[in-house]
């Protein structure tokens, strides 16, 4: 576990690059140092810290749903810290759970609606005050309001009013005031974009 935390840790880590040049010393270099990883609310700081609990909303694309038609849906979450200072005592990471609605449809020949009703499990990096990188896994209970949609010219079918479905997401969190945070997020079967208030 603590290897894969270190892969991820590194990957996000070059990504978060260039949104850390906010929170970078001016002089010199625009690239983070040690003392900018260990700032309060950075990746290495260790003090211990407090999560606040969120609302958040997104529009997206849940490619993963349909194989006919053009797919798009809203969705809606609430997150709850479960971890406060998280796995790794090194690092300034968080544990949550968050859980919410998607309704999402495709229009093609007819209109496909699906309510899921999604739990996940949030690992969550935070690389400064303003920037974390995090990882979801979770199950989602689907009501298939078109019981069996089919692939047109294919043996693919989604079928049953109720099924249960495996979704995983890696997403990006970026806190642009006190209490307001844009979010995106790339997996099965979403990519979405949205906003999330603090409560």
């Amino acid at each position: 576990m603590r290897r894969s935390a270190k892969i991820i840790l590194i990957a996000v880590a070059l990504l978060a690059t260039p949104v850390l040049a906010d929170d970078a010393p001016a002089a010199g270099s625009d690239t983070p140092t040690e003392s900018t990883w260990r700032r309060s609310g950075a990746l290495l700081d260790r003090s211990p810290q407090r999560r606040s609990q969120m609302l958040s909303i997104f529009l997206g694309l849940p490619y993963g749903y349909f194989y006919y038609g053009f797919p798009f849906g809203v969705s809606g979450r609430y997150l709850i810290p479960i971890l406060h200072d998280g796995f790794l005592p090194s690092v300034n990471d968080s544990f949550s759970i968050e859980f919410g609605l998607d309704l999402s449809g495709a229009v093609g020949t007819r209109f496909y609606p699906i309510l899921g009703i999604p739990v996940e499990v949030m690992w969550q990096f935070h690389f400064t005050q303003k920037f974390s990188a995090y990882a979801k896994v979770g199950v989602v209970l689907e009501i298939n309001f078109v019981p069996y949609v089919c692939n047109v010219g294919s043996i693919y079918c989604r079928g049953g009013a109720v099924s249960a479905s495996p979704i995983g997401n890696v997403g990006l969190m970026y806190k642009f005031s006190d209490k307001v945070s844009f979010r995106a997020e790339v997996g099965y079967p979403w990519v979405k974009v949205g906003l999330g208030f603090d409560m």
